[in-house]
């Protein structure tokens, strides 16, 4: 599609949404509630995103609504993004029959989450370098890029870090490819890998390697035993 904001305005999107009844108004009004709060720690405990909850007011709530939840997302310049909603609607629905075969008013709750909150996640987390993925959701967590790898041990090691930290639990690749240093870091900055490992002659001789922040690009010396 010829857009520029590709996640936000698409002639086609996918929904993570949910309907439910209930018996009762309190049951009802509790599921908004409770898949309200779902989204709002999905974003900022998984996606790191950082949001304003809380409920909409009459004018802007879902209509036919009762009460409309939602969670904002905040973008670099300030701006709100509606990134999931939960809305109780009330007894809008006919009766329905309860256990006993005998009717009655039902409560409906709807709520969903769309594909629009990959762009929230970009434009939050996304630099001047290219994509920034939180590491709870990466692909790959960390990179590991051995530095003079054709000297001897230098794979070696790379790749001993490699199984070390999959069996740790760690999403792990090692770019051993013949380019340089500074090609591969730019590769690693551009997919947005959370992490990348540099380790060369001079770190395995101190027993060390740099770890290097994607978000921050602050660089942390560490011990190989750590």
């Amino acid at each position: 599609e010829k857009t520029t904001r590709p996640f936000l305005r698409s002639r086609e999107f996918l929904w993570q949404e949910g309907h439910t009844i209930h018996a009762t108004y309190e049951e009802a009004e509790e599921r908004t509630k409770q898949m309200w709060r779902v989204y709002r720690d999905f974003a900022q405990d998984v996606l790191a995103i950082p949001v304003v909850s809380g409920r909409k007011t009459e004018s802007e709530k879902f209509a036919g609504a009762q009460d409309t939840y939602t969670i904002e997302a905040l973008m670099h310049d300030g701006k709100a993004l509606q990134s999931a909603t939960s809305h109780f609607l009330g007894s809008s629905f006919p009766s329905a029959s309860d256990k006993n075969n005998e009717l009655h008013e039902v409560y409906e709750t709807s709520w969903g989450l769309s594909t629009r909150i990959i762009g929230a996640l970009i434009m939050v987390h996304g630099d001047d370098s290219g994509l920034v993925i939180p590491p709870r959701i990466a692909p790959v967590q960390t990179m590991i890029i051995p530095i003079a790898q054709h000297k001897e041990g230098v794979l070696d090691k790379a790749n001993g870090l490699v199984d070390t930290l999959k069996a740790a639990g760690y999403k792990v690749k090692i770019d051993d490819s013949d380019k340089a240093p500074g090609w591969k870091f730019s590769g690693q900055e551009i997919l947005g890998i959370p992490t990348r490992i540099e380790i060369g002659p001079k770190d395995i001789e101190n027993n060390q390697a740099v770890i290097v922040r994607r978000d921050t690009r602050e660089k942390i010396v560490v011990s190989l035993d750590e």
